[in-house]
């Protein structure tokens, strides 16, 4: 059996082979094999759902991935000039019915990039860490790095980290050409839950923790 494989070309020109079965990120033509960003923040302050049972973390990683995997299929579709009206009515999701009726409008939200394969360096410029960044969006007219969060509560720690370290990833990439007028947020979609949260960004010793030579 082939093991299924996704191939980016980042901006950068870095090459990136993403196996889904196992969520494994190989980068570049030496093959070298990487954690994602998510388990890297794992190694260094634990893991934050240690403590909900195995079966309801599943479902809910589960429900999660098709909510991301919808909002950005109809932010594709949309962005081509499709309506997308008729999909935000019956069965959809109620998470993505509230991305687009109310939190884009509420907060004046307009996609720029969703779903795009970053890669993490550190100082010697070798590859530590992958991972995919939600979207990237103007939000009230500021150039903001988002992550769209289903789970009933956001896990600030982890949730900081995550977004500091794909804005440093997505500068590194090729995304952005600095970190510089960049800000960061959640958009949080749980239930009836539907708000966009600012995230702080940290500065340079930040990034100690996790970027190591």
């Amino acid at each position: 059996m082939i093991e299924e494989v996704e191939v980016f070309t980042l901006p950068n020109a870095e090459v990136v082979y993403f196996y889904p079965g196992d969520h494994r990120y190989v980068i570049g033509e030496d093959g070298k094999e990487v954690p994602s960003i998510t388990q890297l923040i794992k190694e260094v302050y634990g893991d934050s759902y240690q403590f909900v049972k195995p079966d309801v973390l599943q479902r809910a990683a589960e429900y999660g991935t098709k909510v991301h995997a919808m909002l950005d299929e109809l932010i594709q579709l949309r962005t081509v000039g499709i309506d997308i009206s008729d999909q935000l009515e019956g069965e959809t999701p109620q998470e993505v019915r509230n991305y687009f009726n109310k939190v884009e409008p509420l907060y004046n939200i307009v996609p720029v990039k969703t779903e795009q394969v970053v890669v993490l360096y550190n100082s010697k410029g070798d590859p530590i860490a992958a991972g995919r960044f939600d979207i990237l969006c103007k939000v009230d007219g500021n150039l903001t790095l988002a992550d769209f969060k289903t789970t009933s509560t956001i896990m600030k720690q982890s949730v900081t980290a995550q977004l500091n370290l794909y804005l440093k990833a997505a500068v590194q990439s090729g995304y952005l050409e600095s970190e510089e007028n960049v800000d960061l947020g959640v958009i949080h979609l749980s239930g009836s839950t539907a708000k966009y949260n600012p995230v702080t960004k940290m500065g340079e010793g930040f990034y100690k923790k996790f970027i190591k030579d």
